[in-house]
């Protein structure tokens, strides 16, 4: 016979396509988010990309495939048969692909620990603390990955992450770190234009706004409307589109900003910051630690020192 193996053929045919078939690899990757959290809003927040993206990824594989993969109801979606039978062989071939980045990974990354957080985090409470855990810990090596999007762990070969949540992520081992509280802070630089003793008062002042990817908690919409006051335009002061660049523009005395604890932490200890008296604080989400390794040694060792750093108190004048 011409073929005594088929599976030599098979798999031959497979690949000289593989090109071809795998430009919808992203389209799976965001398939396969889809159908675990069956909520595209919620898989589009795991990605770092929007809910319109998730939705139209989905509506281009649909039409490669020439099927449909999910109903979707008003706010859930539910995989169809279709569905369910490529997310059968999707899910485990693609955690199969990133395991096997990750074995590379750390035969080519030795034995350092790869930890990540968002960039606020990182900056604002993990970096000024590593000198203390280089004293303490000088064997283990760290190698910081900050970013601001929701990385695949396994893919990236993550071994801790930092996370900032309304629930707990889908990880076996999951500490809650520290709950996030919001609340107006200003510099001793900024020209008040009021007394700053009523939430009405900031109407009347220049106010430092969010924008982009942070969500509605964040934002000061929110925490007017905690306080029973009808919120100001964004018009009305200066739109930022990073939360550093906020920190950092209220430090100056550019105006009064909306920040949480424990990222503000340390500028209200120093005094380039100070909390206005008596104005609400909204509890938000937490951060939470990640320990995504098996049994790593150099992963407890950190993720414990992490879990100390959160419980011992700052001194805030």
């Amino acid at each position: 016979m011409k073929f005594q193996n088929p599976v030599h053929y098979v798999n031959h045919s497979v690949m000289a396509n593989l090109r071809k078939t795998l430009t919808k690899l992203p389209h799976l990757i965001t398939f396969e988010a889809a159908s675990r959290n069956a909520n595209f809003t919620r898989a589009a927040e795991e990605l770092g990309v929007t809910r319109v993206s998730v939705s139209r990824q989905i509506a281009d594989l649909e039409d490669t495939l020439g099927v449909r993969l999910f109903h979707r109801d008003h706010r859930t979606v539910t995989l169809t048969q279709a569905g369910r039978a490529l997310e059968a062989e999707v899910s485990p071939a693609l955690h199969q692909i990133a395991s096997a980045m990750q074995n590379a990974s750390l035969q080519a990354g030795g034995s350092r620990l790869t930890v990540t957080t968002t960039s606020a985090f990182a900056t604002y409470w993990l970096m000024p603390r590593l000198v203390d855990f280089s004293n303490h810990y000088p064997d283990v090596e760290l190698n910081l990955v900050v970013s601001d999007r929701k990385l695949d762990l396994l893919a990236e070969g993550i071994d801790v992450a930092i996370r900032y949540s309304k629930t707990p992520p889908p990880w076996e081992k999951v500490t809650p770190l520290l709950r996030e509280r919001v609340f107006p802070v200003v510099s001793p630089k900024y020209q008040a234009r009021t007394e700053l003793s009523h939430p009405e008062d900031l109407l009347k002042e220049n106010l430092l706004h969010l924008s982009g990817i942070y969500r509605p908690g964040a934002r000061w919409p929110n925490w007017f409307r905690k306080t029973h006051v009808s919120p100001p335009p964004e018009s009305s002061g200066v739109v930022m589109n990073t939360y550093i660049n906020m920190l950092q523009a209220a430090i100056a005395g550019h105006g009064v900003a909306l920040a949480g604890n424990p990222l503000v932490d340390p500028y209200l200890a120093d005094g380039s910051l100070h909390k206005l008296a008596g104005f609400p604080e909204i509890e938000r989400d937490f951060f939470y630690l990640i320990n995504a390794t098996e049994n790593r040694k150099d992963a407890r060792i950190f993720c414990d020192w992490v879990a100390e750093q959160a419980r011992a108190p700052i001194d805030i004048q």
